[in-house]
């Protein structure tokens, strides 16, 4: 009930803002004293957050109160059809009624603050006051206008290149119409954390204008001296008025040929002054030139408008310069067609706030820089798509749809349609409405939505770089929206999609040579305008053909570059960058293949295109099927991707000979800090190959083979693996008779067949257990050159019966055995049920049991899916581990767990994409540990592949439904309602394997965890202030000063023993060992029963960490942390060792106990370090 007076009460309010008025829009002619609302939003718009006003949400929330308080009798007297009617159209218009209470929650918190619109109204009433008392001049000279402006105080921002003999002239008249427009007339505006901007256009007079004045720059001349003499008088008419601001020059969505007025609100101490710098807005004067004053078929996108000297018959076309042009004749107009869209849908309004947070979380706006695509072309779409939009004219979105489903619809049309291939055509004609039509296979080879009445493409400051990335967050986020079982609000609009290391699976830094800027001539001048377009569509073009199908998205940003000038200047000191970032988002199956492979040598024509593209790489080889085909064949040399050496090879053939100097990347050393295998086939292996893995389980099945065929009382029913190395996940890859590899031996869980004389107690039954073990071992070992020899089972506590069977293949690798029998789990669940006072205890012993037997089976059988099906899985969870090891945290963790954790960006890497790339996945588990608040929030996983099968396909696969999220969600709270303050249990990990969630987190104590989410956000904080290159190593430093104390042991050499190759060494000189040492325990890390030793002695007082993997480091060290104690009332046993506090109170005696470990661990130990000596 409670949920349903909130969404009424929130469905109330919206009623009710919907209702309000808005301000009438005034004719294009008219010279209205009132700002109307329009559409072309400014740069400035684009940054994320809001504020509230939290006295007006306390007002809202009374008044609502008081509506709602005398109904409540009423209400519970019928809980009627209408109610049930209510909540089902709730879902049916904004997915659930939960989604719908969010958007309205948020849709709220981004609301302007009403006192700060009455402060700016006040100011842009009294701009408009100064805007009209700026006089008129006669019609000027090129030099008559230059000498008009009073130097000193400012220039004219001349677009280049700058006129000079010209036979025109320049004139200032009032403005045809003054009017607001921008998001924040519309009032689709939100509160913006950093400040908004407030755009105001100022059509200039037709008369000021002739035919031809859209040729050479000479409408742009003309509109740069209009701004600058209106900028000059304002210097002095807003002083005068009581209206301190500072003035400068600024490009309007970084458009070099749109400079316009910046006015930024000065703090004074006059009372009569107007300050406005509390409410963060700015005021961009925009002048606009009138519409229609030329012919727009002749600005065309394919037309040339720029005539210049060239040696080439035909000119190229101009179009940039042709839509930039277009653009400012449209301020008003785009204006009243989004007006009247507005008035037309009731959720309009909404729904363009909701497209635009979603595109500010992902990095775009109408900022060329921002990808070129913001809430104006956001809001375009969507009043297009209210009009039509399908291949036949047929409406996309109706005007009765809610803010969500308007919202979604544009999302599956971004998603869904290929606007570059084909095109979205619309028409913006006020008089006569038309039907918006997608023409599909008639692309103009640029992203497009073309409005047929103004002749202009809306998308044309969107490069096909820009675009294909816009389309593929369309996919994400629409798969997002059908998503029934997760909450995805957060991940759609809330979350930011990070930086770029997190959003791309390659990231390459390009600092462009000078020589380059030479090759920006006159002609790709007039076509690009600026030379950093140019830069971008040149790489561009070069990358998509030499990647082709290996990467999904590639997108080019140049650093920012400063579009804000002084009003003393005419362009900014610098106008292009010199660093651009490269961000390649690959394709798995694709991206790795060693082979580019052409067209067959039959197509002369296509070979030759393929050789001149490809130079002395391309070579012609016959392939397996008998084809002879032109290809280029890639190596893999120090630890770099096939990708990235094609980047590198077709940059410095197309772009520049040296570009490797200038093209750095981080991704091989990201790939290097993954242990390289002593073995032979280790040379020339990408960090996603398996076949060290594939080797040892090829074993293991020649392993099954010979054990099925025993003759034994009992057939073999099943052998399943239940070890890290059999599912691709171990720290270390398997390398025969590495066994100093803590993963050398691998788990197996053997089963007999079915049978009734299984004895019904369970320590027999592991007595039975120990006995068929033993006729498997004897059996082997007369039978085969396998040797096996019994060891006990420590891993379940009070169970000291439990035998293990330890079988060494010829090949050199280790399996340990385990005999799970159909009666275990039943005996367990028997001796839970009949614990008594002991039922906690003997939950635990049941728990170890379920994860020995049980649970590892079937975590073994997902995971080895999930990692062949996700190919950078395997290399990223084994680099996490390595880092969870150098920080000296992995010997307190499951596998399991690790696993589970590293498995999240892959299986729900919202709001990011999935991983392709070691340095991504790694970074994107660290991004999610540092940000998992773990006390409210459990990580609930669907461990299932994604498929784009049919539907028939869902319902048949395991993926996790909505009953089965409820169920793990349940057992989440019941464990919070029980230990709300996460002190007994931190993780809780669930999904359909094991719905409890702490089958592998329930040994992680609080400070393991609470030390595993700090280590991740210092990680994260330093990447993201120093950068991934500079802090690299040190994410794999050990913070040994904050424990209390730690151990230096003797150095032991395991490295080859390991199975791995000591970084700059050579394979030929280390050399593998060939069989198993006579003691196979001589080669076991000792630091390892040390840290037993010592947690049999001292753990009650002092929580030990070890590194688990010797191997890889250089020294050896264990480290303690002394427990939280408190002085004790001295009593025999206390079971510590004490010191005297006062007569009758003791403290642990800390320096007593560091003596004792160093008595115990001997030779062992070479130094003792404590936070003092350190």
């Amino acid at each position: 009930m409670a949920k349903r007076k909130l969404e009424k009460s929130a469905a109330a309010a919206s009623r009710t803002e919907a209702g309000s008025g808005d301000h009438p829009v005034a004719t294009n002619g008219s010279k209205s004293k009132n700002f109307e609302p329009s559409d072309e939003e400014s740069a400035a718009d684009e940054e994320s957050g809001a504020d509230l006003d939290d006295s007006e949400e306390e007002e809202e929330e009374e008044e609502e109160q008081k509506n709602n308080g005398p109904a409540k009798k009423k209400q519970k007297s019928q809980v009627t059809a209408q109610d049930v009617q209510v909540a089902r159209e709730t879902a049916e218009l904004f997915k659930s009624n939960i989604f719908k209470l969010q958007i309205d929650e948020l849709v709220n918190e981004v609301k302007i603050k009403d006192s700060h619109v009455a402060k700016i109204e006040k100011a842009l009433h009294r701009l408009h006051h100064c805007i009209s008392q700026v006089p008129a001049t006669e019609q000027l000279t090129l030099e008559e206008a230059e000498s008009k402006i009073n130097s000193k105080k400012l220039v004219i921002p001349f677009p280049d290149p700058k006129p000079t003999k010209v036979n025109y002239k320049f004139a200032y008249l009032p403005p045809e119409n003054v009017a607001l427009v921008g998001s924040f007339g519309l009032k689709t505006g939100i509160a913006q954390q950093h400040g908004s901007g407030i755009d105001i256009s100022l059509v200039m007079p037709k008369s000021l204008f002739s035919p031809k004045d859209y040729l050479n720059y000479r409408a742009l001349y003309k509109r740069s001296f209009y701004m600058a003499y209106l900028a000059e008088h304002l210097i002095t008419l807003t002083k005068k008025e009581h209206l301190p601001v500072k003035m400068s020059y600024f490009f309007l969505n970084d458009d070099v040929l749109c400079p316009v007025l910046k006015l930024e609100s000065i703090k004074t101490d006059n009372e009569d002054d107007l300050c406005f710098h509390k409410t963060k807005f700015t005021i961009n004067l925009i002048v606009s030139l009138p519409f229609g004053v030329f012919d727009t078929k002749k600005l065309l996108p394919d037309k040339n408008c720029i005539r210049v000297q060239s040696d080439t018959e035909e000119l190229p076309p101009t179009p940039y310069y042709n839509s930039s042009v277009v653009s400012m004749t449209t301020q008003d107009y785009y204006l009243k067609y989004l007006y009247r869209n507005k008035k037309s849908a009731e959720a309009f309004k909404d729904a363009c706030t909701l497209g635009r947070l979603w595109l500010q979380q992902r990095g775009f706006g109408s900022a060329l820089n921002k990808g070129g695509f913001g809430h104006f072309e956001f809001a375009i779409l969507l009043a297009a798509l209210l009009n039509g939009g399908g291949n036949n004219g047929n409406k996309i979105l109706l005007h009765g749809f809610s803010s969500y489903q308007l919202f979604k619809g544009a999302i599956k049309y971004l998603a869904t349609m290929d606007l570059t291939s084909g095109y979205l055509s619309f028409s913006s004609d006020l008089d006569q409405s038309s039907a918006s039509k997608y023409v599909p296979e008639a692309g103009f080879n640029t992203p497009t939505i073309f409005d047929k009445n103004v002749k202009l493409n809306v998308l044309w400051k969107m490069s096909k770089s820009s675009y294909q990335a816009l389309k593929q967050h369309a996919i994400h986020s629409f798969d997002l929206l059908n998503d029934v079982v997760y909450d995805r609000f957060d991940a759609i609009f809330l979350r930011k999609s990070g930086s770029d290391m997190l959003k791309y699976d390659l990231v390459f830094k390009l600092t462009v040579p000078e020589e380059l800027h030479d090759s920006f001539g006159a002609l790709e001048k007039i076509t690009f305008i600026t030379f950093d377009n140019y830069i971008k569509h040149k790489l561009y073009i070069i990358l998509k053909n030499a990647l082709g199908e290996r990467a999904t998205s590639i997108e080019i940003i140049n650093d920012k570059v400063n579009d804000l000038f002084p009003l003393v200047k005419r362009k900014p000191s610098s106008q292009h960058s010199d660093s651009y970032t490269i961000g390649i988002e690959l394709n798995p199956d694709e991206c790795d293949k060693i082979v580019t492979k052409g067209p067959n040598d039959t197509d002369e024509e296509a070979a030759a295109r393929f050789r001149s593209f490809w130079g002395s790489k391309a070579s012609l080889r016959r392939f397996k099927d008998g084809t002879i085909q032109h290809c280029v064949v890639w190596t893999i040399e120090n630890n770099e991707p096939v990708v990235s050496s094609i980047v590198h090879y077709v940059l410095g053939l197309h772009l520049h000979p040296t570009i490797t100097q200038h093209l750095t990347s981080i991704i091989s050393k990201f790939n290097a800090k993954l242990p390289i295998p002593l073995s032979a086939s280790a040379a020339g292996q990408g960090v996603t190959s398996t076949t060290n893995f594939t080797l040892l389980k090829e074993s293991f099945e020649e392993l099954c083979k010979i054990m099925y065929n025993l003759e034994l009382p009992l057939s073999v029913k099943s052998i399943l693996p239940a070890s890290a190395s059999l599912r691709n996940t171990s720290i270390l890859q398997p390398v025969p008779f590495a066994v100093s590899n803590p993963d050398f031996w691998n788990d197996v869980v053997l089963q007999f067949e079915t049978s009734s004389r299984w004895p019904d107690e369970i320590k027999a039954l592991e007595k039975t257990k120990t006995a068929f073990l033993l006729k498997v071992s004897e059996t082997l070992n007369k039978e085969s050159t396998y040797k096996c020899f019994l060891t006990k089972d420590n891993s379940i506590p009070y169970m000291e019966d439990i035998t293990l069977m330890n079988v060494l293949t010829p090949g050199g690798y280790g399996f340990r055995f385990r005999v799970l029998s159909e009666r275990d789990e039943i005996l367990y669940l028997r001796a839970v049920s009949n614990a008594g006072t002991q039922k906690a205890m003997v939950q635990n012993v049941y728990l170890k049991f379920n994860q020995k037997y049980l649970g590892a089976v079937k975590h073994s059988r997902t995971v080895s899916i999930l990692s062949t099906h996700f190919p950078y899985y395997s290399p990223t969870v084994r680099l996490f581990k390595q880092w969870l090891d150098s920080q000296v945290l992995l010997s307190h963790l499951n596998d399991e767990l690790v696993e589970l954790i590293a498995l999240k960006p892959f299986v729900d890497p919202a709001p990011h994409s999935v991983p392709n790339s070691v340095e991504k996945g790694f970074l994107q588990v660290l991004e999610f540990v540092s940000s998992w608040n773990w006390k409210d929030d459990g990580l609930i996983l669907d461990l299932v592949k994604r498929t784009d099968g049919d539907e028939l396909d869902n319902k048949l696969s395991d993926k996790l439904t909505i009953r089965a999220y409820q169920v793990i969600q349940s057992n989440f709270d019941k464990i919070r309602q029980t230990d709300p303050s996460a002190m007994k249990t931190q993780f809780f990990v669930g999904s359909r394997d094991d719905p409890s969630g702490i089958l592998w987190s329930s040994d992680v104590t609080l400070p393991i965890a609470s030390r595993l989410t700090a280590l991740a956000r210092a990680a994260m904080q330093m990447v993201h202030q120093q950068g991934v290159e500079n802090s690299l190593d040190l994410l794999f430093t050990p913070a040994l000063h904050d424990f209390d104390f730690h151990l230096q042991l003797r150095k032991s050499d395991l490295n080859k023993s390991s199975g791995v190759l000591k970084s700059g060494g050579y394979k030929n000189l280390s050399g593998n060992y060939t069989s198993f040492p006579d003691d196979i325990t001589s080669r076991y890390d000792l630091g390892a029963a040390l840290v037993d030793e010592l947690n049999k002695a001292f753990g009650n007082v002092v929580l030990f960490s070890r590194r688990k993997c010797v191997g890889l480091y250089e020294d050896n060290v264990v480290c303690g942390v002394f427990l939280p104690t408190t002085s004790k009332k001295f009593r025999v046993s206390l079971g510590m060792d004490v010191k005297p506090e006062s007569k009758e109170e003791v403290s642990l005696n800390k320096e007593s106990i560091l003596d004792q470990i160093k008595l115990l661990g001997g030779d062992l130990i070479r130094s003792i370090k404590t936070k003092k000596s350190q």
